[in-house]
């Protein structure tokens, strides 16, 4: 199923960090979902795992179905937000929430923002070494800048990236 979903270019996610308070978690991270669906927990075999007590083991669950992505909390007792609402109440299991580009998702003290693009297309919020933070302090106290990569440098890495993502998925010889 996935090598058909492959070669029709259908879309994937790519949830991008672009807020965490956890150790672990630096922003610009880049986790990937693809028709596999995947998982969000604080530890185990998940796509994106955030070591912080605000995430559950098992904290949530995004799906594929009829060219669509959708996302469930597992009964979470601190909650999955959707664009700033709350999936489910404490404990309890929601309902699937259909997912669409530009998404915010928040999960504990991490925010992802979700890209949903056809084919291998990618945005510069999304493309792999575009988020990169400086720091630098002033006068008037520190500030953050985002730059972007060289051209050359952002190919190369998102080539590496989706040799290794295709072989994961058996989409290309080892």
């Amino acid at each position: 199923a996935c090598k058909q979903w492959y070669q029709r270019r259908v879309r994937g996610i790519r949830a991008v960090v672009t807020h965490s308070t956890c150790r672990k978690v630096t922003k610009g991270s880049l986790y990937v979902f693809t028709c596999m669906g995947g998982s969000i927990g604080r530890e185990g075999n998940h796509v994106a795992v955030f070591s912080e007590i605000r995430v559950s083991k098992r904290h949530a669950t995004i799906s594929y179905s009829s060219e669509k992505f959708y996302i469930t909390d597992e009964g979470t007792v601190n909650g999955t937000f959707l664009n700033g609402q709350r999936l489910s109440t404490q404990k309890t299991v929601s309902e699937r929430f259909e997912l669409s580009h530009l998404d915010e998702l928040k999960v504990g003290s991490t925010t992802l923002q979700l890209h949903i693009h056809q084919n291998n297309d990618t945005c510069q919020w999304c493309e792999p070494g575009l988020n990169t933070e400086s720091s630098t302090t002033t006068s008037t106290g520190p500030t953050t800048t985002s730059t972007i990569s060289e051209p050359p440098t952002l190919y190369k890495q998102r080539t590496v990236q989706n040799n290794k993502l295709k072989r994961k998925y058996k989409l290309l010889g080892n």
